[in-house]
């Protein structure tokens, strides 16, 4: 005859982070001799996903800042079936197997609450923030973590809103929690700053319904280059002196921005003239070569 298990309730884990709890019922309805599921929820993939996420972060940090820590973060999911969050699908990260780690169990809650409040775009005005203040290396690395969880997110839709709450025990504030919904902040890229350029060049040509000029750059050892540059142009006076040095055969100063864009697939880069005049006749670059190609 088999013998008996004895099946105890649930156990929140020691050294727990925080809570992933799910704000839709996972459990449709409990019968005496089983359960029926919502199937979306049954095993919530935001929640899974935004948990292993958030994971992965929590192990860098330790990695980084705590070296001598051997033993990692772990994840837990479950239903709970009865208790504070009943019906609930609720994801769980927690510091597996240590002792006496408190502090630094609380640190990973704040830094897990500070990248959670970075990634979302709708604010909860009942979540009570908890008070914390980071090194310069731990702002750095939420900064830089946060922008990649975005990045990563891009916006997108969260069709299933749950709530992380920090699971720190801290008689000295409320419970913290936040509301992840509507969707995930979008990224931001910045502006490039464009580079100051300037040299000699002879015209290549212009478009005037464009507003461009285009001109054959010349470099240091008075070398022609093979193909031109264009660069857009807002003044109907830059036409008409490349106009007029290409009648003359005139040797053109040029100054303007360069600005290139990083996020192209080959680092495009665009061109805009400041000004553009005819060189005297005792230029050191008009006995120019022309480049071969």
């Amino acid at each position: 005859m088999p013998k008996k298990e004895d099946k105890t309730h649930f156990q929140y884990p020691n050294n727990l982070i925080i809570k992933v709890v799910s704000l839709e019922d996972a459990i449709k309805l409990q019968y005496s001799n089983g359960i029926e599921c919502t199937p979306e929820n049954l095993a919530n993939t935001e929640i899974k996903d935004f948990t292993y996420h958030l994971q992965s972060i929590l192990n860098q940090y330790i990695e980084d800042f705590y070296t001598d820590i051997e033993d990692r973060i772990e994840n837990k999911f479950f239903i709970e079936t009865d208790g504070e969050n009943k019906k609930k699908y609720i994801g769980m990260l927690f510091l597996s197997d240590q002792s006496h780690q408190e502090n630094l169990t609380r640190k990973l809650a704040l830094l897990a609450y500070e990248i959670t409040h970075s990634v979302i775009t709708q604010r909860d005005i009942l979540s009570t923030a908890p008070t914390n203040q980071n090194s310069p290396e731990d702002e750095e690395f939420i900064t830089e973590q946060s922008e990649k969880f975005i990045n990563k997110k891009s916006g997108k839709s969260i069709k299933h809103p749950f709530i992380v709450s920090l699971e720190t025990d801290d008689k000295k504030q409320s419970k913290a929690e936040i509301l992840v919904s509507g969707q995930y902040s979008a990224p931001t890229f910045k502006t490039p700053k464009p580079t100051p350029i300037d040299g000699y060049a002879i015209p290549a040509g212009y478009d005037e319904h464009g507003n461009t000029v285009s001109l054959y750059n010349i470099d240091s050892n008075n070398r022609v280059s093979s193909t031109p540059f264009t660069l857009t142009s807002n003044h109907t006076d830059h036409i008409m002196t490349l106009a007029s040095a290409k009648v003359n055969n005139h040797i053109l100063y040029y100054t303007g921005e360069r600005l290139e864009n990083p996020k192209g697939p080959t680092k495009q880069k665009t061109y805009t003239l400041s000004t553009l005049s005819i060189t005297s006749n005792d230029n050191p670059y008009k006995n120019f070569q022309l480049q071969s190609s």
